[in-house]
């Protein structure tokens, strides 16, 4: 199961009722996430809202507290190098290339939505 697919599946009992999801990542507030930094933060984008969770210093995956909502309308750009900087709602974040797919994804699905 790739890492995104699990952050998904944690999330399910944060999203309302017929929420769809369209993709999640994981970010860090610094290149180096080091212990007291706040560890990562977890991003859950769905048709309605994007949802920014607290996970862990050593986990992308795990979820232990919403930090914030922000509306879905938001789009994220064409991410490049190997982290890519992003700020959803009030939270600013680097998020690794391996998330680049779900970046696009994300990007792509409000799109369609908008046609």
């Amino acid at each position: 199961m790739a890492m995104a697919d699990t952050i998904i599946k944690k999330a399910q009992p944060h999203l309302a009722p017929g929420e769809v999801v369209h993709g999640a990542f994981a970010g860090q507030k610094t290149i180096r996430n080091r212990v007291g930094d706040g560890g990562y933060r977890v991003v859950v984008a769905t048709d309605r809202r994007f949802l920014v969770f607290q996970s862990g210093t050593f986990s992308q995956t795990t979820i232990k507290r919403l930090i914030e909502e922000s509306p879905r309308q938001q789009l994220l750009g064409e991410p490049t190098g190997l982290f890519y900087d992003i700020a959803v709602g009030g939270e600013t974040m680097k998020v690794n290339r391996r998330y680049f797919g779900q970046l696009r994804a994300i990007d792509a699905a409000i799109g369609k939505a908008a046609t």
